[in-house]
């Protein structure tokens, strides 16, 4: 059996557990998840119990706790799974200690091939001293969202992809972007279908609405690409005609990111929920919907999309490629980007055809049975 590394970080934790719960039975796999204190939450980890971690490597299993670690263990269950605990931002020097103590206690360096989910520059010397072994890396966006600084995929991919054996994406129209941007790697690149994050799904159940109201969710990081601002814009409109219609928007806004709507909105059926939203929150707010919008201005792929799904959730979407990917139905349930009319249209239809609404939970089901991560792992070891 073929011994394996998997490099990841929490914040992909929602789909990496679900390639690590097939990949495991296959193949004697590490996974080595790079945790921070701004990141610990993910695990189930407190910032104050992740800092009296920090600058050790430590079994999952000492550091899980709660009900998060009882989901988690399932997934985990039959890998070596490994805490490498450093500051956000860490020096490179303190980073690179930390690198040499897991490489000397673990035999990392030893595996068949390794799987890396998302390069980082701090790791400089764990890539280093990787750089000679057969290297897989996931590429979740081939391409900067808008608004956003190209200048450490420029460095990374100047040093370290032609090291790489292969690449891997989520969406046959982030694979086809990856051989636009980095011709000289287009015979590299594999796709992965994208799963349900079945992790996310805290099964939580919530109070029945009200008959005749409908809930309808814009979840997510508020940033310049993700069209919040017009999802806001077609919520007033349609508050204006229909007070059953309640519009919730949850999520942080990125730094430098203030629009006007997250400090001025007086609308009493929308709410705004700029913060993290947790679990906990998250389950109540995807039970209580009937629709989520993703408006995004571009998009490679969305965990959004897989995340509402785990709560057979129905997602509107804008016309973006790899946002169409994973729209189980493109006529209904897709709108031309960036035009307000057009989302306004497809909304209120949804809201209105309760018959249209439940024909696609059944389609989400069907998708959900689906073993994604399995073909997704045989992908992998027929290379």
């Amino acid at each position: 059996m073929l011994t394996v590394n998997y490099i990841t970080r929490p914040w992909f934790l929602d789909i990496s557990v679900e390639f690590i719960k097939e990949f495991k039975k296959k193949v004697n796999l590490t996974v080595i998840m790079v945790v921070s204190p701004e990141t610990a939450n993910y695990l189930g980890i407190s910032a104050a119990d992740a800092k009296t971690y920090l600058d050790k490597e430590l079994p999952l299993d000492e550091v899980l706790k709660g009900e998060t670690g009882n989901r988690l263990r399932p997934y985990f269950e039959g890998a070596n799974v490994i805490c490498k605990f450093e500051q956000h931002k860490e020096s490179s020097y303190k980073n690179a200690l930390g690198w040499m103590r897991l490489l000397r206690k673990y035999k990392i360096l030893k595996a068949d091939f390794n799987i890396i989910e998302n390069l980082s520059l701090a790791d400089w010397y764990f890539l280093l001293r990787l750089r000679r072994k057969k290297i897989f890396y996931i590429i979740h966006d081939p391409k900067q969202h808008t608004g956003e600084e190209k200048s450490r995929v420029e460095i990374i991919k100047k040093l370290y992809f032609p090291y790489i054996q292969k690449f891997i994406t989520y969406s046959a129209y982030s694979t086809q972007e990856f051989k636009l941007h980095y011709p000289d790697y287009a015979a590299k690149v594999l796709t992965f279908k994208m799963p349900v994050f079945t992790l996310q799904n805290l099964n939580i159940k919530t109070p029945a609405k009200k008959a005749g109201t409908k809930k309808i969710v814009f979840f997510g990081r508020i940033s310049p690409y993700k069209g919040v601002e017009l999802f806001y814009d077609a919520a007033t409109t349609l508050s204006k005609t229909n007070d059953q219609l309640t519009f919730i928007i949850a999520g942080k806004a990125s730094d430098e990111y203030n629009p006007s709507f997250l400090t001025g909105n007086t609308y009493p059926n929308i709410d705004i929920r700029n913060r993290f939203i947790d679990l906990a929150e998250l389950a109540e707010i995807m039970n209580d919907a009937d629709l989520c919008v993703l408006p995004y201005f571009d998009a490679t792929q969305s965990g959004v999309i897989m995340t509402c799904y785990a709560f057979n959730l129905p997602v509107l979407v804008s016309d973006c490629p790899g946002l169409l990917e994973y729209c189980i139905d493109k006529e209904n349930f897709s709108f031309k980007n960036k035009d307000l009319q057009s989302l306004i249209h497809k909304m209120q239809n949804l809201v209105n055809n309760d018959a249209l609404l439940e024909k696609n939970r059944q389609q989400i089901s069907e998708y959900a049975v689906q073993n994604c991560s399995l073909s997704n792992s045989n992908l992998v070891l027929n290379q």
